[in-house]
């Protein structure tokens, strides 16, 4: 099985424990119900809905869910620093089939 840098769905937590994290980045980010995406310059205004919630330090380098880990991101951030992971995992993987 590939490793893509995600555990399993049980880090993740239950739709309410999601929930829960998307409400405290918008209390702790924004006004309770908006909070602008933490990538400097996006000026996205996130909702619980359209919210995706970021690690800052990523699960395969051993960040979790802590809330003292977790930032707000919009769509198009949370898809382009996923795609950034990926191709330095990529990269990695390479680096260690040369040496």
């Amino acid at each position: 099985m590939r490793d893509r840098g995600h555990r399993n769905s049980n880090e993740r937590g239950s739709s309410a424990q999601r929930r829960a994290r998307k409400q405290f980045l918008l209390d702790k980010f924004g006004d309770g119900e908006t909070a602008p995406c933490s990538e400097e310059g996006c000026g996205a205004v996130l909702t619980l809905t359209t919210m995706f919630c970021d690690r800052i330090i990523p699960a395969h380098k051993g960040g979790t869910y802590a809330r003292n880990n977790i930032q707000p991101h919009c769509q198009y951030h949370s898809c382009r620093q996923g795609a950034l992971m990926r191709a330095e995992l990529r990269l990695q993987g390479r680096e260690k089939v040369s040496a």
